[in-house]
């Protein structure tokens, strides 16, 4: 498997159906829609995925959604980027003698994507619930695989000591 923007855009849409029935939708909702997506993570593996969501769930419960919130942006963005920090820290590091050996070098650690993701003018503006649904499904992906993981680094022993040689991947 792989990251799929289309599972994030089908989520929102199914939402935004649900809201439309009188559905309480919540910030919750969200992070259910972006787990979804973020268990299909190839690099690094979806080791922290649920747990990531079990806590930005807690977390993001407490904030009201009636009347709807001026700082809505500003709470997706920050649980979008709280939730790539829970997948690195599923993960953060491959290779042998890491917690979980796997077949990276061991030396360069699984790196969140940075900043936020840059969604605020697609929320910003009134538009068609599939056309917002793509836009921000598509600025989601196209942030999360800014991410790196070390899925095929390895380290070659010269005879001064161990030199790591690149192997970090793009998240997947």
């Amino acid at each position: 498997m792989a990251l799929n923007p289309k599972v994030v855009e089908d989520e929102l849409i199914k939402q935004s159906e649900a809201a439309n029935r009188g559905q309480n939708i919540t910030y919750s909702d969200f992070v259910t829609a972006m787990e979804k997506y973020a268990l299909n993570i190839q690099y690094p593996p979806p080791n922290g995925v649920s747990s990531a969501a079990k806590i930005l769930k807690s977390l993001l419960d407490t904030i009201p959604t009636e009347p709807p919130l001026p700082i809505a942006v500003p709470i997706i963005k920050m649980a979008v980027q709280l939730f790539a920090l829970g997948i690195m820290l599923g993960k953060p590091i491959n290779g042998p003698g890491s917690a979980a050996p796997g077949t990276g070098s061991g030396i360069f650690p699984t790196v969140p994507p940075a900043g936020q993701p840059a969604i605020d003018s697609i929320l910003s503006q009134p538009n068609d619930v599939k056309a917002v649904a793509k836009q921000l499904s598509l600025a989601i992906h196209t942030y999360m695989i800014t991410g790196q993981y070390d899925a095929f680094g390895f380290v070659i022993p010269p005879p001064t000591g161990p030199t790591p040689t690149p192997g970090p991947v793009p998240w997947t």
